[in-house]
């Protein structure tokens, strides 16, 4: 089977003007850093604050859990170097966009790269010097004959946004990201999941990542789509990536 991932380069360079912004490059290193340590608790900081007030007052952040907020109350009185750098940048890089809307949709651009980074450059990590194996981002899917961009639109969607596939094992992966769960009207990324693991007739595990915990993403999208056949698709929240 030939597999091949073209790369989607407009998208790819958008996506690397907002990783060289200097806040954002420091809060993915101290979570690649931090992925077998504190990755749960640094990650539930991005996945449940949505806007600058949430950092000013993480005590009262809903839906944050208790064991994290106990995590932040330790790690504040430690002073402890990495979280208040991480902090530091956090807040920096909320506070620098108005708190409107039209802010808050910007913010959310640069909050996406988070869980994409870090899934690219953990699977680049653990499959990237292989043998014939390729790693892309922001890329469509070639399987043989089929190409994601045939007879779709970009509202049905093409592309995803990590790519392997090992030509010696003829395995692979895809992964669509998310900082937490947010997929009510882009329905066609499941759609496009799905199609990718038939097509590959399941060489490929099609696989959507998140920074919340699995059962709150499975919770979202059995609201979003009630009676939907999700068994098709991989979910991997917030400790399926610690472990990735």
């Amino acid at each position: 089977m030939r597999v091949e991932f073209p790369v989607d380069e407009r998208s790819l360079r958008y996506i690397g003007s907002l990783e060289d912004d200097p806040d954002t490059k420091a809060i993915i290193s101290i979570l690649l850093d931090k992925r077998s340590e504190d990755f749960h608790n640094y990650a539930s900081i991005i996945c449940f604050c949505y806007k600058e007030v949430d950092l000013i007052n993480l005590p009262e952040v809903k839906h944050l859990p208790k064991k994290v907020k106990a995590w932040i109350k330790r790690k504040s009185f430690e002073r402890d170097e990495t979280y208040l750098k991480f902090f530091t940048h956090l807040f920096s890089l909320y506070s620098s966009f108005s708190q409107t809307y039209q802010g808050w949709d910007r913010l959310g651009k640069f909050r996406s790269v988070f869980p994409e980074s870090y899934v690219y450059h953990r699977v680049v990590d653990r499959h990237g010097t292989r043998p014939d194996t390729v790693v892309r981002r922001e890329c469509y899917v070639v399987i043989n004959g089929w190409d994601s961009r045939s007879e779709r639109t970009k509202k049905e969607g093409q592309k995803l946004d990590v790519g392997m596939w090992d030509g010696v094992e003829q395995k692979g992966k895809v992964f669509e990201t998310k900082v937490k769960a947010y997929i009510k009207e882009k329905e066609h990324q499941l759609n496009l999941l799905e199609t990718i693991r038939d097509v590959s007739k399941k060489r490929i595990d099609v696989i959507l990542a998140s920074f919340a915990p699995k059962k709150v993403v499975l919770k979202h999208l059995e609201s979003f789509f009630p009676g939907r056949d999700l068994s098709k698709i991989n979910i991997f929240g917030i400790d399926e990536l610690q472990n990735l």
